[in-house]
């Protein structure tokens, strides 16, 4: 019984860490933000140059992170000082933060649990980790394979149950012709980030399903 809780322990911190870790590395990779403004036509959209808008995307990032205080931005659009997000932009954007925040606890506590059983494991159980590692990509993977189709299907409708559920109201519903946060990011960019994410996540899971099957199969030549 112990054994089944510990690896229920070990499975889940690791899938956590490896999400958590998968967003930050899509959320905060400045090339990728570039490339989709390019493919939108952003620059255009915005009358925000390529430069400024770079800029826009750092400090917003950098609000995220917790590294300024506010959203209050100013750059040149269409030529003209204003400031970039409105107020209701703005409050999304707490409201942003605070799930980034509370992602960021839950990845740190994830990775420790994980250290911690993997250490348990290897030292005590070392015979059954090549089992544990089978076990927590292949269910992921089938999990995360069934929701890439979804989402591929009918993307809107799953951003719509998303927003709806981890948020108490409907700041996040932008107008696209007026807002400059929803002409930045439209649909399509949290889509692809998206999609982006679980590449990132089953392409993982794929790893630790092999070295599985390795240390599987090391057993049984030292077994034998």
């Amino acid at each position: 019984m112990k054994k089944i809780i510990l690896g229920l322990i070990f499975i889940i911190s690791l899938n956590i860490s490896l999400l958590f870790l998968d967003v930050q590395m899509a959320t905060f990779d400045i090339k990728f933000y570039e490339n989709k403004f390019e493919e939108h036509n952003v620059y255009k959209k915005t009358n925000i140059q390529k430069e400024d808008l770079k800029k826009v995307t750092l400090e917003m990032l950098d609000y995220i992170k917790d590294k300024r205080e506010n959203l209050i931005i100013e750059t040149n659009i269409d030529q003209k000082k204003e400031v970039v997000f409105g107020e209701r932009e703005r409050l999304h954007m707490v409201d942003v933060k605070n799930l980034f925040e509370i992602g960021f606890k839950i990845r740190n506590i994830s990775i420790i649990i994980f250290l911690i059983t993997l250490v348990i494991f290897i030292k005590y159980y070392k015979n059954i980790l090549y089992k544990l590692l089978i076990f927590a990509a292949t269910i992921p993977m089938i999990i995360m394979g069934i929701f890439g189709i979804l989402i591929s299907i009918d993307f809107s409708k799953y951003f719509t149950v998303f927003h709806e559920l981890l948020f108490t109201n409907d700041l996040w519903l932008l107008n696209p012709k007026t807002d400059i946060l929803i002409q930045m990011l439209p649909l399509d960019f949290f889509y692809s980030i998206s999609i982006r994410i679980l590449t990132y996540f089953i392409l993982q899971l794929i790893l630790i399903f092999l070295l599985g099957v390795g240390l599987k199969e090391k057993n049984k030549i030292i077994n034998d």
